[in-house]
């Protein structure tokens, strides 16, 4: 009894590991393929962008989101030198257009960015926060105009 259920057991891991390893495989070569320069840039900007968003509010965070800003700022002046993946998905005759326009976008970005700096540093945590709406809005724009699709 106990060798039925082991080789039960066994088997059903070997099929499962068949099936599965294709998939894990798959999920491993899309992550690889997002693992890109500007998709570390915008990690960066995202992760600091979460908290940044918690705190602005508070005046007492104000040197904390500063760092923050900053790790933002330097993030986004990275990101400006490079071109998102969904450039290959455009005709060739485009390219040119869709780099400028992308580039465009990241500079407005960034002089939002520039902008909350100013307002956190004179202590003005009501037109941060404006500032943090503004440059949100900025970013799902540019996400649906320039982030490949999942």
């Amino acid at each position: 009894m106990k060798n039925r259920l082991l080789h039960a057991c066994l088997a059903l891991a070997f099929v499962t590991g068949l099936t599965a390893g294709p998939v894990l495989h798959a999920q491993e070569t899309k992550q690889k393929a997002e693992e890109t320069e500007l998709g570390k840039s915008m990690e960066k900007i995202s992760g600091a962008w979460r908290k940044l968003r918690r705190q602005v509010a508070d005046p007492a965070s104000n040197a904390a989101s500063l760092e923050l800003v900053a790790t933002i700022q330097a993030a986004a002046e990275k990101a400006l030198t490079l071109t998102p993946a969904r450039i290959e998905d455009v005709p060739a005759a485009d390219r040119g257009k869709f780099a400028d326009h992308y580039r465009q976008g990241m500079k407005e970005f960034h002089a939002q960015v520039v902008k909350l700096a100013a307002a956190l540093q004179a202590g003005d945590n009501t037109a941060a926060q404006e500032l943090v709406r503004k440059i949100g809005d900025l970013q799902k724009a540019g996400h649906r105009e320039f982030k490949r699709p999942d």
